[in-house]
């Protein structure tokens, strides 16, 4: 029991993250070698699979600190440690792109085509209220801007993304089933992925707790 905890202690650190840019890294070769053979509920899932990496890339390493900025606005005094630890924030990320490939693979329809639409939207509105909430608290400390980590991603790559998703959409044929399927899509990944994870996982537990504040080192 104690070597599989110590193993999964080991994977929450750098493994998860290097897996998931090398899935990345792999949607992006498949979309080159079979694009114009998908459609484009594929094709939308495929950018997402894509995009996510990199989001996580700038959250998780360049420049870091997502989770400072999440755990800091919630008032806690150790940042670092949780809720949003390091076992929370790879299940969370780590579950997201491989829900994003299982769904790729599948081929996706209207319903999916509404998760990619949200998507953007949804982590653009997060990551302006968190950067926002946190700059009322850094200000005095120097910060200027509203800028966290994750932010540039979600305005310049998953934000057009959801724009294109939707006017892909807006040209279908948009049934009660297909908002229900994306509905519950949606409900899913925020419930399952995004909130459980944080609420069960994100105790303290020091094993888990980040090494560096990244980005925010320097407000500290």
């Amino acid at each position: 029991m104690k070597g599989n905890r110590s193993l999964l202690v080991k994977w929450c650190g750098k493994p998860w993250l290097m897996v998931t840019y090398v899935m990345g890294f792999a949607v992006m070769i498949a979309a080159i070698i079979l694009w114009k053979s998908w459609e484009t509920p594929r094709k939308l899932l495929c950018l997402l699979a894509i995009l996510l990496p990199l989001h996580v890339f700038e959250e998780n390493t360049f420049p870091d600190g997502f989770h400072y900025m999440m755990n800091l606005v919630q008032k806690l005094e150790r940042p670092n440690a949780g809720p949003m630890n390091k076992l929370s924030d790879m299940v969370s990320n780590f579950g997201g792109e491989i829900v994003f490939l299982i769904l790729l693979i599948w081929g996706g329809n209207i319903g999916s085509s509404i998760l990619v639409a949200f998507f953007g939207i949804g982590e653009v509105v997060a990551h302006t209220i968190f950067g926002t909430l946190t700059y009322q608290k850094l200000k005095h400390k120097g910060k200027k801007t509203i800028y966290g980590p994750g932010f540039a991603m979600a305005y310049l790559t998953l934000l057009p993304l959801s724009v294109y998703a939707i006017i892909w959409l807006s040209a279908q044929t948009v049934r009660a089933a297909d908002m229900i399927t994306g509905v519950v899509m949606i409900a899913g990944i925020i419930a399952l992925l995004i909130r459980v994870p944080i609420m069960v996982l994100g105790k303290f537990q020091p094993e888990y707790e980040f090494e560096s504040s990244g980005y925010f080192k320097k407000y500290e």
